[in-house]
């Protein structure tokens, strides 16, 4: 359903400086992820890894240390607030990747790589909180798409960038692996550093969350009157808030459901792409990390020009639906084209570049529907629980995933990614159906007593 338009929408308001300061951090927390990525087949050389379960275990460490810090950090800031939550678990996040940085350079064992990986994991909650923070503020001002969409677009740039910076920084510092690949986590550790300090300087809490509680825990008269005057338009208001579903409960876990199925596509894209990319066409770290600068241009083609008009109006599912389709397509693009006898690097790159356009499409989709369905004093702990039904899935889609890369090749491993977006897509779909037929049910009722 297609958010009603405001006056914010033909207007250009300033961004506040807290804001600007969380999309600032959102951008250099995700560029030390991001310069990675091109970095991911040498680190598995480091460690004498074949394409697999033990190789897809370098990307699925992190994401499940992210299982117990996401049940944490987004609760907590409901409770604490957002902007010491944010800057502690940036600040342990660099600590962490430091730790990385410094086990690659003294040659530690995998397991104890893997378990420093597990640690920063632990401090992940920065994403779903920013989220949550965005949202206290746009809520109140009609701008919660224009923060969710220049979120994406922070997201976007990282991606942008990342890729090739970790890319050249590698081949730059390439007098041994274990040094190159040190330098590069070293530089993860500064972005999140700097992140930390950006939130710590120029956030200033927002007072929405406290109040929210101290009403909950010491209701006034008044409060109860308007508890109670509310709960008489609080079905038609879910029907409207909540678009894939008519109630809370069943609005989240479906979007949790189709969260979880796109990260299933997702993290195998990101886990086996760049090996993909080495192994059949010869490409080395900085080719990679150009590669994925390229798509990622693309990608912020689409969410500057594309994203926000479709949201405004098409509505979320829409846009969410039709973004999925890109992503699976994608995929099983990717799927068919390694099942052939001779690989076409145009077909591979041109499949990349559809799930690239996919991808904005739907990423502002899915915290826009459930930041609509909850109040202020719950949204850290509903972005927590969808942050960590994501990470479950890059936890356990790596190493299941890769067992099958390993087995039954990569036309395998694409192919079952591209199934799960396309039953996400389905899934959203069916949804918004059975709520829009609900909806109208109701209406009739209404209108026949």
């Amino acid at each position: 359903m297609a958010s009603p338009s405001s006056p914010d929408d033909d207007a250009s308001p300033t961004i506040p400086v807290g804001v600007v300061a969380v999309l600032s951090a959102a951008f250099l927390n995700l560029l030390g992820f991001t310069m990675a990525g091109p970095i991911t087949p040498a680190l598995g050389q480091h460690f004498g890894l074949e394409v697999g379960a033990m190789f897809g275990s370098l990307t699925s460490a992190y994401p499940l240390g992210m299982l117990f810090g996401l049940f944490i950090w987004p609760q907590f800031s409901d409770r604490r607030g957002r902007k010491p939550v944010m800057a502690l678990s940036l600040l342990g996040s660099a600590i962490g990747l430091s730790l990385q940085s410094y086990a690659i350079k003294s040659n530690w064992s995998l397991p104890v790589f893997l378990a420093s990986r597990v640690l920063t994991g632990c401090f992940a909650g920065s994403s779903p909180v920013s989220k949550a923070y965005l949202a206290d503020i746009g809520s109140k001002q009609g701008l919660l798409p224009r923060y969710l969409s220049l979120r994406d677009a922070a997201s976007t740039l990282a991606f942008i960038l990342g890729p090739t910076l970790g890319g050249l920084f590698y081949e730059a510092r390439r007098a041994t692996t274990a040094s190159s690949l040190s330098f590069v986590i070293g530089t993860s550790a500064v972005a999140s550093l700097a992140a930390s300090l950006l939130i710590a300087l120029f956030v200033e809490e927002e007072s929405a969350v406290a109040t929210s509680v101290h009403n909950q825990q010491h209701p006034s008269s008044s409060d109860k009157d308007t508890d109670e005057a509310n709960s008489v338009t609080s079905y038609d208001e879910e029907i409207i808030s909540c678009p894939l579903g008519t109630r809370l409960w069943t609005g989240v876990a479906s979007v949790c459901v189709v969260s979880f199925l796109f990260n299933v596509g997702d993290s195998t894209f990101f886990a086996f792409f760049p090996a993909l990319l080495k192994k059949t066409l010869g490409l080395d770290a900085s080719s990679i990390g150009l590669a994925f600068t390229s798509f990622a241009c693309i990608s912020l083609a689409v969410s500057t020009t594309i994203t926000g008009p479709s949201i405004r109006k098409y509505g979320p599912v829409a846009t969410c639906i039709a973004g999925l389709s890109a992503i699976a397509s994608g995929l099983l693009i990717l799927s068919g084209v390694t099942c052939m006898a001779s690989v076409l690097p145009a077909v591979i790159f041109g499949a990349a570049a559809l799930y690239y356009c996919g991808v904005p499409l739907y990423g502002p989709t899915v915290p826009t529907m459930l930041l609509r369905c909850v109040p202020s004093y719950r949204r850290g702990a509903v972005m927590g629980l969808d942050g960590a039904v994501n990470t479950l899935a890059r936890v356990i889609a790596p190493l299941v995933i890769g067992d099958l890369y390993s087995k039954r090749g990569p036309c395998a491993a694409f192919g079952v990614a591209g199934a799960a977006a396309f039953s996400a897509a389905i899934i959203a779909f069916f949804r918004r159906v059975l709520v829009l037929r609900g909806g109208e049910a109701q209406i009739a009722i209404k209108k026949s007593t």
